[in-house]
């Protein structure tokens, strides 16, 4: 090597190095922190069903196999394991006598007695009526995974949505959050005219190819409206995926490793014990005629996550190599522009809500969202993550609803899972319990960058 060579060589080592120091300082200096502005249900397709738990007026006690084993003498896990055979043993009975049943009458009644049936199989069922032991009861109540506050009274024989923990330690995917900034940015990049008139040409041939179907269901209900409404619900869906694919892809490279948001990594918050952050509760459907408690796991209001892992990889080469439009460069060219597109879209998505919640006459849930909408600033803003809270059509609903009313009217909102009502976009909403009377939103969080 010359001695020029060697000079060059050097200089550009140090700038390297230089270089080098300053990414390691933003990769490890720049988190982020994830503030729960309303309950939050991030499930994990799981449920606690009446033998995993107790449930009194305070507290929801969570037991698992093992735990419960723990609390027992050697008789009584012998008289438990037989008192659950018997239960489990009645239940399938019925089930299959149900089946079998084709008076409409008997049917009810043995439909009413599978359910009694299924609220006796519950922990607190067998402790209360099988165990006399005092001590035995204490253990109970002093030896379990976990618990946390009930804020509304919990049956001792509900299904309850489990929330997304680890080693019974709560925490938020990183893919959920990631999932709520994509919602974002779809919105953001529908906003663009090519790709606006591309979706509507695709709405109004899915319009004219489906218009006797379309013309039949509206606002109608029964169980061959669900049928129509799912071939309907499916062939939007390949439509929504095509889209997709055009807003976040390399034009002609159907490719996962061509997607926009690959360069943005969000880590699993930290873990945080779930008798700090979680209660239970149920939570009621607005804008139907008849419903059943749903219960759920859900985060407290004002709890903080901090992601492990936040990064944007935005290197303008990278970004030239990989195809990616100039719409689709600008949003991930900066992480203010990633921000942007969030505050833009729950701005108009809390605009909706306080509309919707005007018109059914709930203030104190208008003044929550009002609230919410204060908080919500370019440079932190807020999404909406968890549970049917989320989903592309939400995006795509919202702005076939402000460009064309007559599309939505007609042919969009007829092509989604609820009942098909014109002018209402999204006809109900879930609202969480608590105690006291009182009554929260759901879902939505605060992205909060530190340096």
């Amino acid at each position: 090597m010359s001695c020029s060579q060697r000079n060059r060589w050097s200089k550009n080592k140090a700038v390297w190095i230089r270089f080098s120091c300053v990414w390691q300082y933003w990769r490890f200096k720049m988190r982020l922190q994830i503030k729960t502005l309303s309950p939050v249900h991030i499930g994990n397709g799981e449920k606690y069903n009446g033998l995993a738990y107790i449930a009194n007026r305070e507290n929801v006690l969570l037991y698992d196999s093992n735990k419960i084993m723990e609390n027992l003498t050697t008789q009584q896990k012998q008289r438990f394991m037989l008192w659950l055979e018997q239960n489990i043993g009645e239940i399938e009975r019925l089930e299959t006598q149900k089946r079998k049943e084709r008076d409409e009458e008997e049917k009810r009644k043995i439909n009413q007695t599978l359910r009694d049936a299924q609220k006796k199989l519950s922990l607190k069922e067998f402790i209360e009526n099988s165990i006399r032991d005092t001590t035995t009861k204490n253990k109970f109540n002093n030896n379990f995974l976990y618990s946390v506050k009930a804020e509304t009274k919990i049956f001792s024989n509900v299904d309850i949505d489990c929330f997304t923990k680890q080693n019974n330690k709560s925490y938020i995917p990183g893919t959920e959050i990631k999932g709520g900034i994509r919602t974002a940015v779809a919105y953001h990049l529908l906003q663009d005219e090519g790709h606006w008139r591309y979706f509507k040409k695709e709405l109004e041939n899915f319009g004219n190819n489906y218009r006797k179907e379309l013309q039949q269901i509206s606002g109608q209900k029964g169980r061959w409206v669900n049928d129509v409404k799912k071939k309907l619900t499916n062939e939007m869906g390949k439509i929504e995926d095509t889209l997709q694919n055009k807003l976040f892809r390399v034009i002609d490279k159907n490719d996962a490793k061509y997607d926009l948001l690959k360069l943005l990594h969000i880590g699993d918050t930290e873990l945080i014990a779930s008798i700090n952050c979680l209660f239970v509760s149920n939570f009621e459907v607005t804008g139907i005629s008849r419903g059943f408690p749903l219960f759920q796991e859900l985060c407290k209001k004002d709890t903080v996550f901090t992601c492990q892992g936040f990064k944007l990889e935005n290197n303008k080469t990278i970004l030239d190599k990989l195809g990616f439009t100039h719409e689709q460069k600008w949003v991930v060219s900066d992480i203010k522009n990633l921000l942007q597109c969030c505050y833009e879209f729950t701005d108009r998505l809390l605009y909706e809500e306080i509309g919707y919640f005007s018109k059914l006459n709930k203030p104190k849930i208008v003044s929550i969202l009002q609230y919410i909408m204060q908080q919500n600033i370019p440079t932190s803003p807020i999404i909406r993550i968890g549970k049917n809270e989320g989903y592309l059509s939400l995006t795509i609903g919202l702005l076939v609803k402000d460009k064309d009313k007559d599309l939505y009217n007609n042919v969009f909102c007829h092509a989604t899972k609820n009942t098909s009502y014109s002018g209402n976009f999204l006809k109900t909403r879930r609202i969480v319990n608590l105690s006291n009377n009182e009554q929260d939103t759901l879902g939505w969080v605060k992205l909060i960058i530190e340096n």
